[in-house]
């Protein structure tokens, strides 16, 4: 096809020598797609390997790879088939029969890849046309997808190349037809059974009957928006740069960024929430307007957000953090690095001014110390007059930041503070001239 030999060179899809992992499922999209890539192999000095993959979901899928295997023996191409049970995937990992087949088609992908050529040394070539970006458009507005999403379907992105999106189904068909290419159906398309089949057989025609070529203008559409996604992607780059900063797992978004536009503070929000969580699937708008709620709440608020994320209101802005056993773990850890020990005051050394080694004159600790974390009613003395001060306030003063104040161990006689690690030691334990026992305490760092 000329139109895709154009759009290949326009969109640089293709350098000299390129690897490529083509996947071909036996259908008209994919077999149209392998006598394109082969017919370019001289042209490109391309080495090709067909990749298919029985979804272990048709009785007919045997017959698919058995068309496979030989269309491509017959074009000398060689060709690679796997099994994946996609059934047992989509009831393992809770999700749809489509994304499970997809997760398992783009992991096979890489499998072969990576054996045949070696990790990111090829090209993943797929059959998605201009039919297939438009119900991509529609299913993800559906589900309220913001402009990612309505542009996800793009001619390259990383290292998968799609050189169909400048065709229509009907133009692969056609042209299928003319050259007398035989290929398979999927019984499973012409059913009503998944989403993306609904949409093809209901609303893309009643789209085409609302106006000509209406798929044609849903792509010109979708690469419209792909073009201001770029753009939003840099500013949202910007201003990441700008007010964001990541520590020990603590994601914070500063105070300033709230005088940037709306629709960029909710793409950091955005980023922010996916990056916590490991994934962007399900962040949704309610997730990101719970954590925007807290820009205008006091300082301590919470929310708890999905994936067992959880946002807090502090002096700087906002954090988002991930809880987790292991950080519950990990808290623990650092109880155990808080050690003391009684020994007799000896005048001859110095009282040490080290940030992690303090004095404390022993014979005032009324109960046994202990290593803890903040408990309500914990207080510190902070001067010669023995003033009391309530911890959660001196953390307030210190501007101690929320996410931080329950994981700083402390040295406890009671309610009353002995040691804020890494902060202060309370007046009221002081060694002086009268103290004849010392309580050493160390943190190891």
């Amino acid at each position: 096809m000329k139109a895709v030999r154009e759009y290949i060179k326009k969109n640089e899809l293709l350098s000299r020598g390129d690897n490529l992992i083509l996947g071909v499922s036996g259908g008209a999209d994919s077999v149209c797609l392998l006598y394109i890539m082969n017919g370019l192999k001289k042209e490109y000095d391309l080495k090709i390997t067909a990749v298919h993959i029985n979804h272990m979901i048709r009785e007919t899928a045997v017959r698919d790879e058995e068309f496979v295997k030989k269309l491509c023996t017959g074009l000398g191409v060689e060709c690679i088939a796997f099994k994946a049970d996609c059934p047992a995937v989509s009831k393992r990992d809770g999700i749809s029969l489509e994304e499970a087949g997809r997760n398992e088609r783009y992991r096979l992908f890489k499998k072969a890849g990576d054996e045949t050529y070696g990790e990111g040394n090829y090209k993943i070539a797929v059959a998605h046309h201009m039919d297939d970006l438009a119900e991509t458009l529609i299913f993800n507005m559906a589900r309220g997808t913001g402009i990612a999403g309505l542009s996800s379907v793009k001619a390259a992105k990383d290292n998968i190349i799609r050189p169909l999106l400048c065709v229509t189904r009907a133009q692969i068909e056609d042209h299928l037809k003319e050259k007398g290419i035989p290929h398979v159906d999927d019984e499973t398309n012409f059913t009503d059974d998944y989403a993306r089949n609904k949409i093809r057989h209901k609303i893309i025609p009643t789209m085409n009957d609302i106006t000509e070529k209406a798929v044609n203008h849903m792509a010109s559409c979708a690469g419209q928006l792909a073009e201001i996604e770029d753009y939003l992607k840099i500013k949202t780059d910007e201003l990441w740069e700008k007010y964001v900063c990541e520590k020990d797992g603590r994601i914070l978004i500063k105070e300033g960024i709230k005088n940037e536009h709306p629709a960029l503070l909710k793409r950091v929000v955005h980023r922010a929430l996916t990056k916590a969580a490991g994934r962007a699937r399900d962040i949704s708008g309610v997730q990101i307007e719970a954590v925007l709620f807290l820009f205008d709440s006091q300082t301590g608020r919470k929310r708890d957000l999905i994936y067992n994320m959880e946002a807090l209101r502090e002096y700087e802005g906002v954090s988002v953090i991930m809880k987790s056993e292991e950080k519950e773990s990990l808290k623990e850890e650092k109880l155990g690095k808080l050690t003391f020990e009684v020994k007799d005051r000896d005048f001859s050394q110095n009282i040490p001014t080290d940030l992690y080694t303090k004095w404390f004159d022993y014979d005032k600790i009324k109960y046994c110390p202990t290593v803890r974390f903040r408990q309500d009613g914990d207080y510190l003395t902070i001067n010669k007059d023995d003033q009391k001060k309530l911890l959660s306030d001196y953390m307030t003063n210190e501007k101690i930041p929320l996410s931080e104040r329950d994981e700083i161990p402390l040295l406890a006689d009671g309610e009353h503070v002995l040691w804020v690690v890494g902060h202060r030691i309370s007046n009221y334990y002081k060694v002086g001239s009268e103290t004849k026992k010392v309580l050493i305490a160390k943190y190891c760092v």
